[in-house]
């Protein structure tokens, strides 16, 4: 592996890094206008890591397959940072999980309407209660089945 080469693979992880933090960042921005720094390159150290986890076959390149599947590593961490805010701002109760009130409130159930599934299919513990990964199940499931 060539010192060009290496240092495009820094560069493109370095940019990726970026697009997902400014992505996630615009989608927790509140809706008043606020005056913020511009965003900062994220500390070396981090875009190492990152490489690091990337480069599964450790030659100190990334392939476009190693790109690829990095990639959409940190959508999937970026879309479950996402729902997890959903999931706490609906725990209106907060106590860590959503009752029955709060999981009639969710806007999948309320626009999927009476061919909305009961709680208690995604329920796995049986508390009258649903967890995160729950949560994560119920919005996988709307999705999937295409309730509105």
């Amino acid at each position: 592996m060539n010192r060009r080469g290496s240092r495009v693979g820094y560069a493109v992880c370095l940019i990726a890094t970026l697009l997902i933090a400014n992505a996630v960042q615009a989608q927790s921005t509140p809706a008043t206008p606020t005056k913020t720094p511009a965003a900062a390159a994220p500390p070396a150290d981090e875009a190492d890591a990152l490489f690091t986890r990337w480069d599964t076959d450790h030659n100190g390149a990334l392939s476009p397959a190693e790109f690829r599947a990095g990639w959409h590593q940190l959508q999937a961490e970026a879309e479950l940072r996402r729902l997890h805010e959903q999931f706490v701002a609906m725990d209106t109760d907060k106590n860590g999980c959503l009752n029955a009130a709060e999981y009639a409130h969710l806007t999948l159930i309320k626009n999927a309407g009476t061919s909305a599934p009961p709680m208690s299919m995604f329920d796995t513990e049986k508390n009258q209660c649903l967890d995160f990964k729950e949560y994560v199940t119920v919005v996988d499931y709307m999705l999937k089945h295409e309730h509105k």
